[in-house]
């Protein structure tokens, strides 16, 4: 199978303005969202405590609209003797009804460490056997995990599946080949191409046929056998 083209998404970095909690239980900061369109949120890691911060909900929302969910957050505390500090979102809680965002966790982070993460797989192009024979792409994985340091993890890695045929199967080690920060195990199937349905379903239908022509031929011989049995 031809090598396919893979293209690494380096990871933006954007600035998060949050200010400290104060509101705790469901109605207090039921209100705080209603009233003031804050969203609370938390920030732990690095051996540090829990804080409990809010930020403005709109612009979590423009963040997230521009593929922030995967960004380096910066976030800028607006106590002024607090320096700002780099965090990933660890967790977005969503309301099951209206699809808002209810809750924010961070997790704090050193841009010098390693981290090891999963990164989303987008896949580009249409697979030349779903294209021009009709087969079916089928995706097995979606994300990948890779290990490096945290400053240069990507957002996202992109994979041209156009050059895939009816029955070529992607795994993980034709893409280590070339990005060996993928720590998945290579023998994970990423993508693959099936045969059309059709196809399948004819041959099914052929052994099905076969198989009934067979148990009549038997039949037939079985019959004549106890004829002849019976003139005896």
């Amino acid at each position: 199978m031809p090598q396919v083209p893979l293209k690494i998404h380096a990871r933006q970095q954007v600035s998060l303005k949050v200010a400290p909690r104060k509101e705790q239980g469901k109605g207090p900061v039921g209100q705080m969202r209603r009233v003031h369109g804050q969203l609370p949120g938390v920030i732990y890691g690095h051996k540090q405590d829990v804080e409990c911060i809010k930020t403005d909900a709109h612009s979590l929302e423009r963040i997230l609209s521009k593929g922030g969910q995967n960004a380096i957050i910066l976030i800028e505390h607006e106590e002024s003797s607090k320096e700002s500090e780099q965090a990933l979102i660890r967790e977005i809680q969503y309301h099951k009804v209206s699809g808002d965002a209810m809750h924010l966790d961070l997790l704090r982070i050193d841009p010098t460490e390693t981290l090891r993460a999963n990164v989303p797989i987008i896949t580009v192009g249409v697979p030349e056997g779903v294209r021009t024979e009709g087969g079916s792409l089928q995706q097995a994985l979606t994300a990948l995990e890779m290990e490096c340091v945290v400053s240069e993890m990507p957002s996202a890695v992109e994979i041209d599946i156009t050059s895939l045929q009816i029955g070529d199967s992607l795994h993980v080690s034709d893409l280590i080949e070339q990005e060996p920060r993928i720590t998945s195990e290579g023998v994970r199937t990423v993508a693959n191409v099936l045969v059309p349905r059709l196809i399948v379903d004819d041959e099914a239908g052929d052994e099905e046929e076969e198989a009934e022509a067979e148990a009549e031929a038997d039949g037939e011989d079985a019959a004549a056998a106890d004829g002849e049995g019976g003139e005896e």
